[in-house]
């Protein structure tokens, strides 16, 4: 007699937010490397400033929470996300999540989100950060596109073995960061004061609404021939970064912004791209920003055996 739950696999589920696509690609990447599990990906929006329904834990045997960095720390969007799971007997769960840069000041953007888990018996085991391309501040190279793109694959195949063995670690510990990350938290009061300082330029508009389709917040209308921007912002700036003809301005920040998807799959394979680009050649900002996040991946992968690769 053959018994199906012999070869019945576990379930996962991952619940992201991503506006310009970032932490969906690396979320794709987990669902890819993951065998002991079917993974199922959510990504969590809001429509009318309410939660599009999404997948309950309960049927599921683990648990993941992905997001983007935004200024240190977690989106609101997702903070408050976690708030509406409901309570796990021991379920695991783990957390991982992007930014354009390798600060260690990163390291602490989950703890609100560890500890609401664990409060809600959440069995946490893990948290990572992945470095991609910014969509904002400065446009990064194809060549650290290409970089970013071939670690990230690597670390999540390492970090995916680690939770299928169900290793558990204790998250970054600062005194000092335990004080400032929550002071940058101001970004969330920011964000909503924002929106309606953003702009469309009418004469550069090709009246596409890919701004309005792709808003992960439903937060942009087009009403009377004119473009409204609401108070439910997250800074995501999928609006400006997807906008085809440059049109949008970013309020405060459009000094900071940047336009144009980095095809980063097709740019990682492209074999004329040079790689890698954060070696001991790093000087000034970028070897501040990078050099000492990927000197700890090629520790961590040489100790578990991964190797830099797309495969």
């Amino acid at each position: 007699m053959i018994q199906d739950s012999v070869d019945k696999k576990k379930r996962a589920i991952i619940y992201f937010f991503s506006g310009t696509g970032n932490t969906a690609l690396v979320a794709a990447l987990y669902k890819k490397y993951f065998s002991d599990y079917e993974v199922e990906l959510f990504q969590v929006k809001m429509v009318d400033k309410k939660y599009v329904d999404f997948p309950s834990p309960d049927s599921f045997d683990l648990v993941g929470i992905a997001y983007p960095i935004h200024g240190f720390n977690a989106p609101k969007v997702m903070n408050d996300f976690t708030k509406l799971l409901p309570p796990q007997n021991g379920k695991n769960a783990f957390v991982f999540k992007t930014s354009g840069e390798g600060l260690g000041l990163n390291n602490y953007s989950s703890q609100k989100i560890i500890r609401r888990l664990e409060k809600k018996g959440y069995r946490f085991l893990c948290e990572r950060h992945y470095v991609m391309p910014y969509n904002m501040i400065f446009r990064h190279t194809p060549e650290m596109v290409k970089s970013e793109w071939i670690y990230a694959n690597a670390l999540v195949r390492l970090n995916v073995q680690e939770i299928q063995s169900e290793k558990r670690e204790i998250v970054h510990k600062s005194v000092l960061a335990a004080w400032f990350v929550p002071i940058v938290r101001i970004e969330w009061l920011y964000a909503k004061a924002q929106g309606p300082f953003m702009k469309v330029n009418m004469k550069k508009c090709i009246r596409c609404m890919k701004c309005v389709k792709n808003c992960p917040l439903t937060n942009i209308a087009f009403e009377n021939g004119a473009f409204k921007f609401g108070t439910n912002c997250a800074l995501c700036v999928c609006c400006s970064f997807g906008c085809p003809t440059k049109a949008i301005s970013i309020g405060l920040l459009n000094g900071w912004r940047i336009n144009g998807s980095y095809q980063i799959e097709k740019t990682a394979s492209d074999t004329s791209i040079s790689f890698p680009a954060f070696g001991e050649n790093l000087r000034g900002l970028k070897r501040i920003l990078y050099y000492k996040y990927y000197r700890r991946a090629d520790k961590a992968l040489e100790a578990g055996g991964i190797p830099l690769s797309l495969q």
